[in-house]
């Protein structure tokens, strides 16, 4: 029942910190005032609840909450705001770290590291040349290799193809509806998000024969 907690206290704490979320929006948006947020962090902390060790559960459940105001954000004014996005850095190193600490899992920490850098670098070329992307993605980006790279290769691989796939399906949907046209974007700060969950998830069964070398 730990995903149970999780839920509630990340629901709680997106709700606690409404006006502060409400605080980031530069204009008068309708999103803003529905309270969205609280459901998805409701449900990612469920998620971040089937961790497996409480340093990993109150890590991932600080990053549901946060996620959850930035996808909102997004949505709302095609933002990421760096008061929520770059102390997700210090978080994902503290919490990670003490999980590293507890169960004796450096290298994997040293891998989140490296991914975390790697993806970074990836999207801020891919921004270079792709003007949809802005440098607030790029900036999540790290923090959700970092997520990635915990745990493993194909959770990487799996995260990072899934957020340009949902981004894909729902612009193909929105273009069928006649909602948006071939020149509007859309933000793309939750599919990167949404796409990570899902590879931590879904990653070994999409990628289940990669080298095991990528995966210690």
């Amino acid at each position: 029942m730990v995903w149970l907690l999780t839920a509630l206290v990340a629901a709680g704490l997106a709700a606690g910190l409404n006006s502060f979320m409400r605080a980031r929006f530069e204009t008068e948006t309708r999103i803003a005032k529905t309270w969205a947020q609280v459901p998805i962090a409701a449900v990612l902390g469920g998620l971040a609840g089937l961790a497996g060790s409480v340093a990993e559960q109150a890590t991932f459940t600080v990053l549901a909450v946060a996620s959850a105001m930035l996808i909102v954000i997004d949505f709302g004014e095609y933002r990421l705001p760096d008061v929520i996005v770059l102390p997700l850095y210090g978080v994902l190193a503290v919490g990670l770290g003490v999980a590293a600490w507890t169960q004796d899992r450096w290298p994997t920490l040293g891998r989140a590291a490296l991914v975390a850098v790697a993806m970074f670098v990836l999207y801020f070329v891919m921004a270079i040349f792709a003007p949809d992307l802005g440098f607030g993605d790029v900036k999540l980006s790290g923090v959700v290799g970092g997520f990635l790279g915990w745990f493993g290769a194909s959770q990487t691989l799996a995260g990072f193809l899934l957020a340009w796939v949902m981004m894909a399906a729902v612009s193909l949907l929105l273009l069928a509806l006649r909602r948006i046209d071939r020149s509007s974007s859309l933000p793309f700060g939750p599919y990167l998000i949404l796409g990570a969950v899902a590879g931590a998830f879904l990653g070994p069964v999409m990628f289940p024969h990669l080298p095991a070398f990528l995966s210690f």
